[in-house]
Parts: C-alpha cells; sequence; structure tokens
C-alpha cells in the first residue's frame, strides 16, 4: 500500500513513516499542505495527515486531494483532538498522538508483511 504521511513535525512525521515502510508500506512524506499536493497522485491508497498545520489544515488538504481522487481514502493525526470540531474530520476517525504502532497500522489498514 502507498502512503502520503503530511506533518509539518519533522520528528512525528519520520518516525510514522518508518513505522509504515517497517510493516511493508510503500510512503510518500510531505512537511505541507502544498508539498503533499505536489506529491499525490493516482498511486497513493491512504493519505494521512495532521489536522493542524500552517498555512492549509489537515482538512483543507484532504478536501483539496478529495477533488482531484475522490475516492482516495484520508485518516487524520492529531496530538489535540478535543478543541477541534468533530465535522472537521469528514466522518474519519483521528488517530490522536501520540500513538502506538498498532493503532497507527490499523488506522491505515494494517501491514503489508501479513
Amino acid at each position: 500500500m502507498r502512503i502520503l504521511v503530511v506533518d509539518d513535525d519533522t520528528r512525528i512525521r519520520e518516525m510514522t513513516a518508518d513505522a509504515l515502510r517497517d510493516n511493508g508500506h510503500d510512503v510518500e512524506e510531505a512537511d505541507c499542505g502544498a508539498t503533499a499536493l505536489a506529491l499525490l497522485d493516482e498511486s497513493i491508497s491512504v493519505l494521512l495527515t495532521d489536522v493542524q498545520m500552517p498555512n492549509m489544515t489537515g482538512p483543507e488538504l484532504a478536501d483539496a486531494a478529495r477533488m482531484r481522487f475522490p475516492q482516495l481514502a484520508v485518516r487524520f493525526m492529531s496530538g489535540d483532538t478535543g478543541s477541534i470540531p468533530r465535522e472537521a474530520f469528514q466522518g474519519q476517525a483521528v488517530l490522536a498522538k501520540p500513538f502506538t504502532i498498532s493503532a497507527l497500522l490499523a488506522a491505515v489498514g494494517g501491514s503489508s508483511n501479513s
């Protein structure tokens, strides 16, 4: 599975991407919404994005991405889920930071190694 991980926090983005790679996923990384949109193509199965980022929020990124790829699966992650209106998550569950590798894999659909 090809996953695009978007987070402005380099440490979290890299650790998330590494965990996904260690479990057999092909991962692209972006530090902001604009970079994510530039990397996004039909080969991406899942967009895993932070909710609160400068210039473009995760929900804004998801809206723009789905305009191009309506079938794209979107998963959100956030360290501050309490202050964000639930409707911002577009009906998706939110992966609360910090998260375990098993929670991460469950959010994106499991391991590609199995």
